[in-house]
């Protein structure tokens, strides 16, 4: 199995899904500030080929520190042989003392045969994930810190901005229950669409992978609510897959208390 972005797989290949997960080493911030709504587009390309695009928005749900976050694509007309403009990926989770527990997990995979749509629901109480996937039943074991493929996003965001220092994830993806490491690579000032931004450069290796397999290489940016701004698959030191941010819309006004977030030196 090769190191992949534990979010990308649902929306290009079976190219992966765009994932954002741990980040070890990263600093630690003062004051806990909390997530913010926001629509990011991201510009996905393959070997160099555009893509297409990748919508993600993160929003408030109706209750208290519950959260809807989805995925939509825009593909272009190469990538529309593997996934479908119709496509809605979708979590529901709630942000609690310890991080981000995820609730509930939609994917419809916009086809007609719908072949990829998966449904899932966490009763934490019970300790157990049910649901379908692909077609198939699905009754699992949960573990501390369970993510799905969407809350995965969100949880190293919400970590950081309440000041914890991140730390391993377990991630359910189709049916199987991975686990993932980050470790900082370094800090670079970047050029994107949003101006020059101040990163943490994040590697991504998937638990027990050998040193041969690819790996995922994100640059995070502290001044956005450590919102990546890029990301790149990479083997053998070239670049596969990368995203980079096209557009960022905060959907709500920065908290009061938010600190002004820097990376380390």
């Amino acid at each position: 199995m090769h190191r992949h972005d534990p979010a990308l797989r649902h929306r290009y290949p079976r190219f992966a899904t765009l994932g954002l997960c741990v980040l070890l080493g990263a600093p630690v911030l003062a004051h806990s500030a909390p997530l913010r709504a926001h629509e990011v587009v991201y510009h996905f390309a393959f070997h160099g080929l555009s893509g297409g695009d990748l919508r993600l928005t993160l929003k408030h749900d109706a209750e208290r520190d519950h959260w809807i976050y989805e995925t939509r694509a825009n593909p272009s007309f190469l990538a529309r042989l593997v996934v479908s403009g119709d496509s809605l990926e979708r979590s529901w989770f709630k942000v609690t003392p310890s991080g981000v527990e995820p609730m509930r997990y939609k994917l419809d995979d916009g086809t007609s045969k719908h072949g990829d749509d998966a449904e899932l629901h966490y009763d934490w109480e019970r300790g157990r994930v049910a649901g379908t996937v692909r077609g198939g039943a699905l009754d699992l074991a949960t573990e501390p810190g369970l993510q799905d493929v969407m809350s995965i996003r969100a949880a190293p965001m919400a970590d950081l901005l309440a000041g914890r220092e991140p730390h391993e994830y377990a991630m359910l993806d189709g049916r199987e229950i991975k686990h993932y490491i980050y470790s900082r690579h370094g800090t670079e000032k970047i050029r994107t669409a949003l101006g020059d931004l101040e990163t943490v450069i994040i590697d991504s290796d998937r638990k027990g992978a050998d040193s041969h397999a690819r790996m995922w290489r994100y640059w995070y940016a502290p001044s956005l609510n450590w919102l990546p701004v890029r990301i790149e698959q990479r083997e053998d030191g070239q670049t596969r897959m990368a995203l980079t941010v096209r557009s960022l819309k905060w959907l709500e006004p920065a908290a009061a208390s938010a600190p002004a977030s820097t990376p380390p030196q």
